[in-house]
C-alpha cells in the first residue's frame, strides 16, 4: 500500500510544487476561462505558459521569483486586488489555500480556478466558508495527474498518489456541481516539454 509522503516544514519551504501542464490544458478545454488570466502563485510559470500558448493574456506574481521572466514579486495576501475582467487560475501553496480562495471570492474575482487536492472539501475549519461561498463546480480528475514534485526534487519521478480537482468559483452561484475530467483526453500523446518563454507575456 502506498502512503502519501510527509515532508517537514523545512523541506516544504514555500510549498513550491509546480503544476503539470496536463492539468491546465484540461481546464482550458472544460471551462470557459476568461481570455485574461492571472496566477498569484505563478512559480516558474507552469500554468501561465500553457495559457499563453493557447492565446490567453497572462499575468503572474509570486512571493519569490522562481524564474518565470515576467514575475512580479509580491505577497498576494498582503494587499487588495481589483480584478476587473481578469480571471484567476492557480495552484496555491496548500498550507494557505483557504486564505487564497477567500481573498479571490471576497474581492469579487469574476472567475477563480484553484487546483487542489480533493481533501480540501474536508475540514471543520473550512466548513463555514463552504457554506457561505460554495464553489460553482468541482472538476474531479478521474485519472491521477502526473506527480507535482517540490522545487529542487532530484528523486525518482512517479505518478501522483493524490487525487486532485479544479475548484471553480464564480460570483452569484449558490450550489455546487460536481463533474469529472480525464486530462489524457486533452493532452497530446507526445507532448513537448514545457519551455519557459523569454518574450513579453
Amino acid at each position: 500500500m502506498r502512503i502519501n509522503s510527509r515532508h517537514t516544514d523545512a523541506e516544504r519551504g514555500d510549498d513550491a510544487y509546480f503544476t503539470p501542464p496536463e492539468a491546465t490544458r484540461a481546464l482550458l478545454a472544460i471551462e470557459d476561462v476568461p481570455r485574461s488570466v492571472a496566477d498569484p502563485a505563478c512559480g516558474a510559470g507552469a500554468i501561465l505558459e500553457v495559457c499563453k500558448a493557447a492565446g490567453y493574456t497572462v499575468y503572474g506574481s509570486d512571493i519569490i521569483n522562481y524564474g518565470w521572466p515576467h514575475t512580479i514579486v509580491r505577497d498576494y495576501l498582503a494587499a487588495p486586488i481589483h480584478w476587473g475582467d481578469v480571471g484567476l487560475v492557480t495552484n496555491p501553496p496548500y498550507k494557505m489555500a483557504l486564505e487564497f480562495v477567500q481573498k479571490a471570492v471576497t474581492e469579487g474575482a469574476p472567475f477563480a480556478a484553484f487546483l487542489l487536492r480533493i481533501n480540501f472539501l474536508e475540514s471543520a475549519r473550512r466548513k463555514p466558508f463552504f457554506e457561505k461561498h460554495p464553489p460553482a463546480k468541482v472538476w474531479v480528475s478521474s485519472r491521477r495527474l502526473p506527480m507535482m514534485h517540490r522545487l529542487g526534487w532530484t528523486g525518482p519521478i512517479a505518478p501522483s498518489n493524490c487525487c486532485y480537482a479544479w475548484f471553480i468559483w464564480k460570483p452569484g452561484v449558490e450550489e455546487t456541481r460536481v463533474s469529472w475530467f480525464d486530462w489524457a483526453e486533452h493532452s497530446p500523446t507526445s507532448a513537448e516539454p514545457l519551455r519557459l518563454s523569454r518574450e513579453p507575456a
